[in-house]
């Protein structure tokens, strides 16, 4: 998919970059993209994602079910 977005629309400058981190911080929001899916999008490792998403105040999507899975993993290996 391709979006073009005139640099007529835009009030001021703004980077592509920028557009596909605030892209992607939206569609994370929204439970659209998943933490890796966005961190790729918006070309970011996983950890700048991560401190992008905590400097926006949107709460990361971690589940109970994700949780137990996590604990069932831990337990393999100790």
């Amino acid at each position: 998919m391709i979006i073009e977005i005139p640099d007529n629309i835009l009030n001021k400058d703004i980077s592509e970059k920028e557009i596909k981190t605030e892209l992607a911080l939206i569609l994370y929001e929204r439970n659209i993209f998943t933490m890796e899916q966005a961190s790729k999008f918006s070309n970011l490792d996983s950890y700048e994602f991560q401190k992008l998403i905590g400097k926006n105040y949107i709460p990361i999507h971690y589940s109970s079910d994700d949780f137990k899975d996590d604990l069932e993993t831990i337990k393999k290996y100790f």
